[in-house]
């Protein structure tokens, strides 16, 4: 397990040095929005989170991105009032919220780890989980909805992102320019030989879905994006613990 996260980590420090778009810190515009109370909160690409999935206010919510960093959601939580604290398993993800508290002057609380072990949050901590797509790099999705049901308190909430299955079903035939369905679920990025060292799982909506409900969750809302690509359709979903 321990190796497979150093590569999982490795990769997406070579993403961040690529400057791709969830590792860019976010504008001051909408910063500065937050502070005066509008959360424009993205967990897609363009898709914001709808306000009513947050409380009117998040002025003393202790709040966890969990998978989260990266200078976009923490930043912009913090700076509408929420007590942020950041686990993320890359360290370069991580500098790009260090680089947005000290622009702006905000308290983040960052640690370096990953989301299968959070043995060091006691129960009932957090009001809010905000979950950046990142599900798609644990093999079995039921460990961290296991931890995060515990870490949340009575009411709180946890808002997830995570990529479709139709992103791992499919394979690009370059002769004939179309998509063919050849891949079962789940998906194994190493088991195809053209991944590479790159690692990813593809799971199932009943993974998703199911494993919510399993470790206790009501689903209290649902949306989904897609690109211009068929394949690249990203969801997120907002749940409960009762």
């Amino acid at each position: 397990m321990k190796r497979l996260f150093e590569t999982v980590e490795r990769n997406i420090n070579q993403l961040v040095d690529k400057n791709v778009a969830w590792s860019r810190c976010i504008c001051d515009e909408d910063m500065q929005n937050a502070k005066s109370g509008t959360v424009n909160l993205h967990l897609t690409h363009s898709r914001k989170i709808p306000h009513n999935w947050l409380p009117a206010s998040l002025k003393g919510s202790k709040l966890l991105c969990l998978a989260g960093a990266g200078g976009q959601q923490a930043p912009l939580l913090a700076m509408a009032g929420a007590d942020v604290t950041v686990l993320d398993l890359s360290e370069k993800m991580l500098e790009q919220d260090r680089i947005m508290a000290e622009r702006y002057h905000l308290q983040l609380d960052l640690i370096h780890g990953n989301m299968c072990d959070m043995h060091f949050f006691p129960d009932n901590l957090f009001d809010i989980i905000i979950n950046p797509s990142s599900l798609m790099y644990i093999q079995d999705v039921s460990i961290v909805y296991k931890e995060c049901y515990r870490i949340l308190k009575k009411g709180g909430i946890f808002i997830l992102s995570a990529p479709a299955p139709v992103n791992y079903l499919c394979e690009f035939v370059q002769e004939g320019q179309y998509y063919k369905a050849c891949n079962r679920m789940p998906y194994k990025s190493y088991e195809h030989e053209n991944q590479g060292d790159w690692i990813e799982f593809g799971h199932t909506m009943e993974d998703y879905l199911g494993g919510l409900l399993l470790s206790g969750f009501i689903i209290k809302g649902y949306f989904e994006e897609q690109l211009e690509d068929i394949t690249d359709l990203s969801f997120v979903i907002k749940a409960i613990k009762p």
